[in-house]
């Protein structure tokens, strides 16, 4: 049993006892004392058991303290009652069984004003008891729906938490993929070409490694300007470097430069917004990585395709390879990555085979007027 409830019942039982002593004190000494006892002893042991029968107990309690004439079991009985019961009806009814119930000695006493004095002061009692622990039940639920409230309010805010960490891992996850599998990509293109072929002659070996350590020394600076970021260096830097429309066209030539057959379909003669242009930077570099690991023996095409006022189609294809097969490895996130960077910018993207033995990427992108 805790403490406090210990020390609880140590009062009631201590406040019973002291009720007790007075009503033997002041009786008429021809008075039998034991029915008083009785009923002292009733209602000290059911105000024990209130915690678990207290709908039955407490009105008995009620009942037995009325008879008695005992004012503590009936103030505490009322009280514990209103405390436990959601009906207030229950409440009003219990305090007409304490009146009734207080009637019987009050009727034995001499002269009605008397017996009216008793009733009215069993009633005042009982309706102060049974008022205060109406508002005691009252502010118990009222503590206990701030503490689920606030329970729920945490619950929310660490899945919240855990959801953005998910998220920014993933975006991290996805901005380190954009950066270093473009670039890898086109170094292992470079190296596997000059392992097939020996014969080379030195100045194309010495192009060849130039352009295999301008590759790889440009995803190692951009790969350091996101690792920079992601400890807190220079907070004025964008998270990954801001690639324009220029970098578009730059990432075909490159892949020209690696060996991959591939041609540049491009009809964009207005300026392209940074916004849009970025996206578009991330589709036709991931459509591109995507060739360098799995067709590079094919031919590849790009097209761009729009004007402001209506859309930017995108669309990188390669013939599909037969039995060809590759041990670059993939992360199987880039589709994934540039179909929520198209989303985002209101648009729509689709990939699959056609028809017409290619495997295409295509993108379609809301390109308003300015």
């Amino acid at each position: 049993m805790p403490r406090r409830r210990l020390w609880q019942e140590v009062a009631i039982a201590v406040a019973l006892a002291a009720e007790l002593a007075l009503v033997t004190t002041v009786t008429v000494p021809s008075s039998p004392l034991w029915p008083t006892l009785a009923l002292g002893a009733a209602t000290l042991a059911g105000l024990l058991l209130r915690h678990r029968h207290w709908r039955w107990v407490l009105p008995l309690v009620v009942a037995l303290a009325g008879v008695g004439a005992l004012l503590t079991p009936l103030v505490i009985g009322t009280y514990a009652y209103a405390t436990r019961s959601r009906s207030r009806l229950r409440t009003v009814l219990l305090l007409v069984l304490a009146v009734l119930a207080s009637a019987v000695p009050a009727a034995a006493l001499p002269g009605l004003a008397n017996s009216l004095i008793v009733l009215a002061l069993t009633a005042l009692c009982g309706v102060a008891a049974a008022t205060l622990g109406m508002y005691t039940a009252a502010r118990r639920q009222l503590l206990a729906e701030f503490r689920t409230r606030a329970e729920d309010a945490e619950a929310d805010r660490e899945s919240a938490e855990e959801q953005a960490r998910r998220a920014e891992r993933t975006r991290i996850a996805r901005e380190m993929h954009d950066i270093v599998a473009h670039k890898i990509s086109l170094v292992a293109l470079q190296a596997g070409a000059l392992e097939v072929n020996p014969a080379m002659e030195h100045e194309q070996v010495r192009q060849s490694a130039a352009l295999i350590r301008s590759t790889a020394t440009t995803a190692l600076s951009e790969l350091r300007e996101v690792l920079g970021v992601l400890r807190g260096e220079g907070e004025e830097a964008p998270l990954v470097p801001q690639p324009t429309w220029e970098d578009v066209r730059s990432l075909v030539d490159a892949t020209k430069e690696a060996g991959v057959t591939v041609e540049l379909f491009d009809f964009i003669d207005d300026p392209v917004p940074d916004a849009m242009a970025r996206t578009a930077y991330r589709v036709v570099q991931e459509g591109l990585t995507n060739i360098h690991k799995h067709a590079r023996h094919t031919r590849a095409r790009v097209a761009l395709i729009g004007e402001p006022g209506s859309e930017l189609v995108i669309e990188i294809s390669n013939v599909l390879p037969k039995g060809f097969t590759t041990d670059l490895p993939g992360a199987r996130m880039g589709l994934s990555g540039i179909e929520t960077r198209v989303a985002h910018a209101g648009g729509t993207i689709t990939s699959g085979p056609t028809e017409d033995g290619r495997f295409e990427v295509k993108a379609v992108i809301p390109w308003p007027r300015t």
